[in-house]
């Protein structure tokens, strides 16, 4: 996947005056490269420019040298401020301490659907807690607040999300996201949960948590946002168990990934006003959980509401 925004990882460069290092060693020395660059919450005296991540990996992918030459071939490459903070003895300490504590673009278990879909707008490194999921991920969003009722829809669909092979992906709020996600874990299955804060505020209860944040760091809207917009990029699908028109978090994050074409989006068809908004906009309907299956294969539908398509 990672060869869709040019980073070379399915073949190794050519061989130059002597063979390359095996594959898995170069990788992991990039990844506490990017640890050390990127993951927020390190102590930095700059922060270079996260979009630059792409061209980096593809600098020292090709460059075939050793982490300690690293610093040189991106000064030559012209990512200085990369290379000063490369020859920081102790941000590289910091990287290699926390490197079991994170997952980077270049690991197995990062959800491949950010690299194309977001491309160098993906996260190159975050915080972790847990195992990530090896399963195909279906986001689960929807309200804080729901009535009996929606919450066991969501906890259906949690179930049966799992059953068709699916982990769930979701942001970890109370309401909707909790809901699915207890009904994946009853079910055997994985949740992934993106968080919109910090990690240390993870409640660990077998599921995976991600963070973009500092591991400190509080609630914020903008982290928020970004948080959505990874909910979405993960997914294969989206299912929006219930929104508010135009108003909350979920409305918000449900209309930018359709606007962005993050990913197909599922809404449970209530005849409320958000409902029948998405569904004009191109979201399938799905009147229970048990017509899931259908629902992903089905195909979008044609947008046409409020003049977007």
């Amino acid at each position: 996947m990672l060869d869709t925004i040019e980073i070379r990882l399915d073949s190794d460069p050519a061989p130059r005056t002597r063979d390359p290092e095996p594959k898995s060693e170069m990788l992991e020395q990039i990844s506490i490269c990017l640890t050390a660059l990127y993951l927020r919450g390190l102590p930095r005296p700059i922060n270079p420019l996260r979009r630059r991540w792409v061209r980096v990996v593809s600098c020292l992918r090709t460059a075939d040298c050793d982490f300690a030459d690293f610093d040189k071939v991106l000064e030559a490459a012209g990512f200085r401020e990369e290379s000063i903070l490369l020859g920081d003895r102790n941000l590289v300490d910091d990287a290699h301490y926390h490197r079991s504590k994170v997952v980077t673009a270049l690991d197995d278990g990062y959800p491949k659907l950010w690299l194309e879909r977001l491309r160098e707008g993906a996260p190159p490194v975050l915080w972790k807690i847990g195992s990530m999921p090896q399963s195909p991920y279906i986001a689960v969003v929807g309200s804080r607040h729901i009535d009996a009722s929606t919450r066991a829809f969501a906890e259906e669909i949690g179930h049966e999300a799992v059953r068709l092979g699916y982990a769930v992906v979701s942001g970890g709020a109370i309401g909707s996201d909790l809901a699915a996600a207890k009904g994946a874990l009853l079910e055997g299955g994985e949740v992934l949960e993106v968080l919109p804060h910090g990690i240390d505020h993870f409640i660990d209860t077998g599921k995976c948590g991600l963070a973009v944040c500092a591991p400190h760091e509080e609630f914020s809207t903008a982290s928020a946002m970004e948080r959505n917009t990874l909910i979405y990029a993960a997914a294969d699908n989206a299912v929006v168990i219930q929104a508010r028109f135009k108003e909350g978090g979920t409305w918000i994050g449900a209309f930018e990934a359709t606007r962005k074409k993050l990913c197909p989006l599922i809404v449970r068809s209530n005849d409320s006003q958000a409902s029948r908004a998405l569904i004009g906009l191109g979201a399938t309907p799905l009147d229970s959980p048990a017509q899931l299956g259908s629902a992903i294969d089905q195909p979008p539908g044609q947008r046409g509401l409020f003049g977007i398509g």
